[in-house]
């Protein structure tokens, strides 16, 4: 397995214990982050370090804080009325990190496959993590042939 992919199955196996920790508080994050994270694995996202704000997924270039570039879309999720007893989990899908919250989101759904797929959208014009030189090789290859090159 590659260092990206075990990443992504360390912070996946960190999620039961901390949906486990919102559900006893009663907190206004809503439990979802073990499924949020397992539908985002099954993706395109793979391709970058995922990173976690408070109830948010993030994603990265890299592993080392230091160096890592922050890829701007993101998926924050929230309930959609925290004081009602019916609430529920929404997604807001930003096409850039929330600093302003005058923003609008891009998408606010209560479905995790439509914010990963808007998430994929969003996403799919930026490069991923490169593993080996192998691998930077296949990227240039493709990027030529799409090119026409």
């Amino acid at each position: 397995m590659t260092e990206l992919g075990s990443e992504w199955d360390a912070r996946i196996r960190q999620t039961p214990e901390t949906d486990a920790y919102y559900r006893r508080i009663n907190s206004w994050v809503p439990p979802v982050e073990e499924l949020l994270w397992r539908t985002a694995r099954a993706s395109t996202l793979v391709r970058f370090f995922p990173s976690s704000s408070h109830n948010s997924l993030r994603l990265t270039t890299s592993c080392d804080f230091a160096t890592a570039e922050d890829v701007g879309p993101c998926i924050v999720y929230r309930y959609d009325d925290c004081t009602s007893p019916e609430r529920r989990p929404q997604y807001w899908v930003w096409d850039a990190w929330p600093r302003d919250w005058l923003r609008k989101p891009v998408l606010r759904t209560y479905d995790v496959h439509a914010a990963v797929r808007e998430l994929e959208r969003l996403t799919a014009g930026v490069a991923g993590v490169v593993e080996s030189a192998s691998e930077l090789t296949l990227q240039y290859w493709r990027i030529r042939a799409a090119e026409g090159g």
